[in-house]
C-alpha cells in the first residue's frame, strides 16, 4: 500500500501502509508463506543506513525546555486532521494514525511481516484465506473489550457504498464485495467473525502481498458505527475530532497548522510507553532549524539532504542525523487525458528537456541520484540499470521528438499543432524549496524547446482535491512524491482501473501492457518470477512515461541527542520506535 506525503522538500505522495514498522502496522509472522518476506535474495542490502552523531557537549536547549523530561516534540509538514485509518492518506496524518491505533499486522525494520493485536494467524493452502487469533484482554482507550467485531466493522468500512478514502483496495479483493458495495448484501462474506477472538478474511484471487491490506489500524465499532450507505457519518466524527483507537497514545488535542498532542494510553496491551506525552508540531524549512536550535522541536522528519542543511545542522552540534536511502522517488505527473500529453513523444521529448541531473546537483549537493523509473532502488524488483532509458538532458533530441509529433514552433517561440500551443499548467505545492528551487530551471530548460510551464501554487490540501478529488482534473502538470510500500505492486497508482474520483491513478494511465504486468505481479508466488514481471513493468514505465522521474534521495531524519533507541530504516519511520524511545533532561 502506498501513502499520500506532502513533503517538506517536496509534495510527496506516499504508498507505504500507514505504518512506520514495528510501531504501527505492518509485519507477519514466520507462518507466512516465505514468498512474502524480505530475504537477502529478494532485497538490496540497507547498510547505508547509518546516524551521524552530534556532540554530546554542544549546548542544548532541548534539554532545559519545560516539561523535557517526559515529552517528545517532533516536527513534521502540515497535517490534515485526517487521522483515522480509512481515511488518513498523507505520511504525516499516518504518523498520528499509527501512533492512536494498532493492527493486525506490522512490519519490522527490513520489511518482514509479524502479528501484532493478533497471537498468530495461519493462511489456507490456496492462499486465499487468512485466520487471526486476537491476542487475549485487548481494549480500546475508552476501556471498551477490543473484539473481532470491531476488526470486521474497521474492515467493512473499506466496502461500504458511501466510502469515499482512497484505501479500496482494503476491501474490494475480498470475496462478496460486490454483492455488498453494489448489491442489497447486509455483510461482505470474505469477512467471517468466527468468535470474539477469530477472525478470517478471504479475498477473490491469492496474492503474495495482501498481508499489507491487513495492517489497517482497527476502529471500535460502538464508537464510529453507522448504517449501511452512510459511513461518512465517520468523516463527521472525524471532522470532530473524535478519536478512540487501541494503540500506544490518545489523542488530547489538534488546531490546524499548528500542532497535534497526545497522552501515553496506560490501557496498551503491552504496558504504556516510556514518554508521557507527544506533540507533532508543523513546521516548515524556514523554521525548522530555528526550532531544531531553540530547542523547541526533538526531532525533525524529513530534512531535506542538502550540504547547506548539514552545515547548520553541524553548528548547532547537539544533533544527529539519520540518514537512509529513500524507499521512494519524486515526480512530475503528466495528465494524459490532455491530447498534448497523450502522446508519448511529447512526454518523452519534455523529459529529454529538463536537465533533471542539474536540479539535483544543485538542490540536493551529491544526496540524490535522478530517478528513471516508479520503483526505488532498494527494492529487489528494480530493473537492470543498464537496460533503462536514462533520459539524458538533450534539448536536441527534445526538439527533434516534438517535430516528429508535429509541434512547429510559432513565431512567439511556443510550439504549437492543430491550433493548440504548448502552454502548460503545473500546479504545485507552496512551502517548498524543492520547489522553489525548480521552478526557475523547468521554465528555462523548456522554453528552449519551445514549451512555456506557468506554475501554481496552492496549498497541499488544495492539491490533493484538484489532483484526486474533485474529478475536473484541471491540471496539465503537478508534482508530488511517492513513498512506497515494501511490496513492488503499483496497482494502485498505475492500474486504469483506478483512474477514478479519489483513486491514485491521477495521470489518467491507460496502458493494456501495463495492465498485464501488474495483474500478473500481484498474483506470482515465485520470487525470482516475480522479480522478472516487476522489472519488465519497470522498464515499461521506463518508456511511457506518465511520470516525469525526478529523483530518489537520502532522507534524513535529524534528532536531538537527548533522543535514545531510535530505529530508522527506508521501511520505518520514527513511529517505529516510539515505545522505546528514551529522553534525557537536565
Amino acid at each position: 500500500m502506498k501513502k499520500l506525503t506532502s513533503l517538506i522538500l517536496t509534495v510527496i505522495l506516499s504508498i507505504t501502509l500507514f505504518a512506520g514498522c514495528g510501531g504501527t502496522k505492518d509485519k507477519d509472522n514466520d507462518t507466512q508463506p516465505t514468498n512474502t518476506t524480505t530475504n537477502e535474495a529478494e532485497k538490496k542490502e540497507l547498510s547505508d543506513t547509518e546516524v551521524i552523531e552530534g556532540s554530546e557537549e554542544a549546548e542544548n536547549a532541548a534539554r532545559k525546555r519545560a516539561g523535557a523530561a517526559d515529552t517528545f516534540i517532533v516536527g513534521t509538514s502540515e497535517l490534515s486532521g485526517e487521522f483515522l485509518p480509512p481515511y488518513a492518506s498523507s505520511t504525516y496524518d499516518n504518523y498520528i494514525v499509527n501512533l492512536m491505533f494498532d493492527g493486525l499486522v506490522i512490519h519490522d525494520k527490513e520489511g518482514n511481516y509479524d502479528v501484532l493485536i493478533a497471537d498468530s494467524y495461519e493462511v489456507s493452502e490456496d492462499n486465499k484465506t487468512y485466520t487471526f487469533k486476537l491476542k487475549e484482554d485487548l481494549v480500546f482507550s475508552d476501556g471498551t473489550p477490543l473484539t473481532a467485531k470491531d476488526v470486521a466493522f474497521t474492515y467493512t468500512v473499506f466496502c461500504d457504498p458511501a466510502y469515499d478514502g482512497s484505501r479500496n483496495e482494503a476491501g474490494n479483493e475480498l470475496v462478496g464485495y460486490d454483492e455488498y458495495h453494489d448489491g442489497d448484501a447486509d455483510h461482505v462474506e470474505g469477512i467471517k467473525v468466527i468468535d470474539d477472538q477469530t477472525i478470517s478474511f478471504t479475498f477473490k484471487i491469492a496474492k503474495p502481498n495482501h498481508i499489507e491490506k491487513l495492517a489497517y489500524g482497527i476502529m471500535p465499532e460502538h464508537i464510529y458505527q453507522y448504517e449501511k450507505g452512510k459511513s461518512t457519518e465517520i468523516r463527521d466524527k472525524m471532522n470532530e475530532d473524535l478519536f478512540i483507537g487501541n494503540g500506544r497514545y490518545n489523542f488530547v488535542d489538534y488546531e490546524e497548522k499548528q500542532f497535534a498532542k497526545f497522552e501515553s494510553n496506560p490501557l496498551w496491551f503491552k504496558g504504556e510507553p516510556n514518554i508521557k506525552n507527544i506533540i507533532v508540531k508543523h513546521t516548515t524549512v524556514e523554521t525548522m532549524f530555528q526550532e531544531l536550535e531553540a530547542g523547541t522541536i526533538d526531532f525533525q522528519t524529513r530534512v531535506p539532504s542538502k550540504e547547506e542543511n548539514k552545515q547548520q545542522i553541524e553548528n548547532i552540534g547537539c544533533l544527529n542525523i539519520n540518514s537512509y536511502p529513500d524507499n521512494g522517488y519524486s515526480y512530475i505527473g503528466f495528465n494524459l487525458r490532455d491530447d498534448r500529453l497523450a502522446d508519448v513523444k511529447v512526454r518523452q521529448a519534455l523529459t529529454y528537456g529538463f536537465n533533471r541531473q542539474a536540479f539535483v546537483d544543485v538542490y540536493f549537493n551529491g544526496y540524490a541520484s535522478v530517478c528513471n523509473t516508479p520503483l526505488s532502488q532498494v527494492s529487489w524488483a528494480y530493473p537492470p540499470q543498464d537496460q533503462l532509458n536514462k533520459y539524458d538532458y538533450s534539448p536536441e533530441k527534445a526538439k527533434q521528438l516534438l517535430e516528429e509529433a508535429g509541434w512547429k514552433e510559432g513565431s512567439d517561440g511556443i510550439r504549437e499543432k492543430d491550433g493548440k500551443k504548448l502552454e502548460l499548467n503545473w500546479v504545485t505545492y507552496t512551502e517548498s524549496k524543492f520547489v522553489e528551487t525548480m521552478i526557475a530551471m523547468l521554465i528555462s530548460d523548456w522554453e528552449k524547446i519551445g514549451v512555456k510551464v506557468t506554475p501554481n501554487l496552492v496549498d497541499w490540501s488544495t492539491l490533493l482535491d484538484i489532483v484526486y478529488y474533485t474529478g475536473d482534473y484541471d491540471f496539465d502538470l503537478y508534482n508530488m512524491s511517492w513513498s512506497l510500500s515494501i511490496d513492488p505492486d503499483a496497482t494502485e497508482i498505475f492500474h486504469s482501473k483506478n483512474d477514478v474520483v479519489g483513486g491514485f491513478n491521477s495521470t489518467g494511465l491507460h496502458d493494456d501492457e501495463i495492465d498485464r504486468l501488474l495483474e500478473e505481479g500481484c498474483v506470482e508466488f515465485d520470487p525470482e518470477k516475480r522479480a522478472e514481471i516487476y522489472q519488465e513493468w519497470g522498464l515499461r514505465m521506463n518508456e511511457i512515461l506518465p511520470y516525469m522521474y525526478i529523483s530518489q534521495s537520502t532522507e534524513w531524519d535529524v534528532s536531538n541527542n537527548r533522543v535514545k533507541n531510535l530505529d530508522i530504516s527506508p521501511y520505518c519511520d520514527w513511529v517505529y520506535s516510539i515505545e522505546n524511545l528514551e529522553l534525557e533532561a537536565d
